[in-house]
This record gives C-alpha cells, structure tokens and sequence, in this order.
C-alpha cells in the first residue's frame, strides 16, 4: 500500500506501514480473521488503521453502506 497523501495532523509524507491482527484491541465482529494495515505518520506518530485490501470484498458483504 503507497501512501500518497501528506499526514492529516502535520503535514508529514513519511509515513512507515505494516499489516497486522487486531488481537484484542479492536472489536472485529463480522471480520474475524481478517487483517488490518497500521500506517503512522514519522513526524507527529498520527496513526491510521485500515482493513487490508484482499479483506475488503468481506468488509462489503458484512457492512451497511452509508450513504
């Protein structure tokens, strides 16, 4: 995942990613199993979490879309 956009909080374009679980830190309900990518921002550590691509058609299917 390429992070294009300048950090919402400072301004900063460096930014350092990994995927992870959410172990029990994050309430995952009807995404169980799936994998989250952590982005944060190296200037101010302004974190981002995202659910990983390949998991998103799963994310379609369980949640309501907002219109």
């Amino acid at each position: 995942m390429v992070v294009a956009k300048s950090c919402t909080e400072c301004g900063n374009n460096e930014h350092f990613s990994k995927e992870v679980a959410p172990g029990e830190l994050l309430p995952v309900g009807g995404l169980h199993g799936a994998k989250y990518r952590v982005v944060v921002c190296g200037a101010c550590g302004f974190t981002r979490w995202f659910v990983a691509e390949r998991f998103l058609a799963l994310v379609k299917e369980k949640f309501e879309a907002l219109q």
